[in-house]
Formats: C-alpha cells, sequence, structure tokens
C-alpha cells in the first residue's frame, strides 16, 4: 500500500470569497490528480461546514459509491452539470470544471461508524465522539480499473492522504 500526505487548499484553481482563509497547498509531481484532489476537497469541506453551520449538523451521507462523475477515467471528465446532493451543498466550480477523480462524501453521527466504507476503513478512519465526515475521491489514471488511485482527508484529520497514487 503506498499512502502519500498533502496539505489541501479551499480555494486553490476556483474563485474564492474575499476574506476565505486557504491553507498551504503541495503539488504531487507525478500527476496532477493529487493537486485536483487537494483542490476539490477543499471546496467540498468548504461547503460541508459551511452546511454543518446553518443546518446544525453535516449533510446527509452520499456515500462511498457514489461518485461524481460516476466512473473516473484517465481522461478529464466535466463536474458539470452537479447532482441534487451537491448543489443542496451549494458547490460551486467554473466551467470548464474538469476532473481526473470522481468525488463522494461520508457523514455520520457522533461515535458512530455505521456510514463508514471500505475505503474510510482502509485509510485508517475511526469516527470520532462528534459528527464527522470525510471525502473520498477514486482516480483511474493509468486506464487500467484493476487498481486505482484514492485520497482521501477527514473532519478528524484535514491532511490529503494518497493510495496507490499514478493508478
Amino acid at each position: 500500500m503506498n499512502l502519500r500526505t498533502l496539505s489541501w487548499c479551499a480555494c486553490g484553481l476556483f474563485a474564492c470569497k474575499s476574506g476565505e482563509e486557504t491553507a498551504p497547498t503541495k503539488t504531487i509531481a507525478s500527476h496532477s490528480a493529487g493537486s485536483e484532489a487537494s483542490t476539490i476537497f477543499g471546496e467540498i469541506v468548504t461547503r460541508l461546514e459551511q452546511y454543518k453551520m446553518e443546518n446544525g449538523g453535516y449533510p446527509p451521507s452520499i456515500g462511498e459509491s457514489t461518485l461524481h462523475p460516476a466512473r473516473p477515467t484517465e481522461a478529464k471528465q466535466s463536474l458539470l452539470p452537479l447532482p441534487p446532493s451537491w448543489e443542496a451543498v451549494r458547490l460551486r466550480f467554473s466551467d470548464p470544471a474538469e476532473v481526473y477523480c470522481g468525488y463522494t462524501w461520508v457523514t455520520g453521527l457522533p461515535g458512530s461508524g455505521a456510514n463508514v466504507g471500505p475505503q474510510g476503513t482502509s485509510f485508517g478512519f475511526t469516527p470520532p465522539p462528534m459528527s464527522w465526515y470525510y471525502v473520498l475521491a477514486r482516480c483511474d489514471l493509468d486506464g487500467n480499473g484493476a487498481v486505482d488511485s484514492y485520497y482521501f482527508t477527514s473532519s478528524v484529520d484535514p491532511t490529503v492522504r494518497a493510495r496507490d497514487e499514478g493508478r
């Protein structure tokens, strides 16, 4: 298992509102998917946290198997149009919003692991004693499909981690 870590940037390639803070970002030299994941994760995390502030909790989990775009390939795909679950948390991307990876999020109640999927488990995620989320990217950078790259971040640890990078 090949794990790598990066920091995410909340605004990255997409427009930021004035006053939004960004964390330092580090790109992965082997492929732009790591940089892409950091940027998309930043937008998703920002919107999940905003949703929690406005609604008293994170949005419903969409689960590990509900990726957007649905099936990552070695070619870029458009994020637009956004699925209803993404619109509900007010995710915004500029056109052309093209990505290599498919993205999703998983949310849960304090201490409950009911929604944790196999990828969350493989990254060592343990539900904390408060509401939580993790964000997952799945990439098929070599077009093989047998082994895909995964990127992961969570409310417990904002570090972006990679597994099987470049695959």
